[in-house]
């Protein structure tokens, strides 16, 4: 059995898969640029996981490890660069990352599958917080080959 998705009553497969199948039947609108956005950071995450991709969170060692390979490629700073190749909005998504904590917070006041993406949403980014180094830290995206040498760990 497959661990739940944050608060949300579903779990990551079941997660990915109806959010996929809603991209599809959701209208414009806050609700696709959140079906947008999971969808986004699930792909980044499987990105960051390697090769077994983001099918369950990292705990205990594995998520140490991946924290710190991230925090090695991203570096001391917190602040998101203007200068820098990093991208603070998903390639996928209509929102940056900080427009997003605020769509997830709309998201879980919704009732049905409004509510579930956003509590998925917010298990996502309390995870990347967690690999980034902590509270809001997840605010820009690595760069694709910073992916790969924190993939390739």
């Amino acid at each position: 059995m497959w661990e739940k998705f944050g608060d949300s009553e579903w779990n990551i497969p079941q997660a990915r898969s109806t959010v996929a199948q809603l991209r599809h039947h959701a209208g414009d609108g806050r609700e696709y640029d959140g079906i947008e956005l999971f969808l986004a950071l699930c792909e980044y995450l499987d990105l960051l996981h390697g090769k077994h991709g983001f099918d369950y969170f990292y705990t205990g060692a594995e998520q140490a490890a991946l924290a710190a390979a991230v925090q090695e490629m991203r570096g001391p700073e917190v602040e998101p660069d203007p200068r820098s190749e990093r991208l603070v909005q998903p390639v996928n998504a209509a929102v940056t990352l900080v427009e997003g904590r605020d769509l997830v917070i709309w998201l879980e006041g919704q009732p049905d599958w409004q509510r579930q993406i956003g509590l998925c949403l917010r298990a996502m980014y309390a995870y990347l917080d967690q690999l980034y180094g902590g509270p809001g830290a997840f605010n820009q995206l690595l760069k694709p080959a910073e992916l790969e040498r924190v993939a390739a760990r």
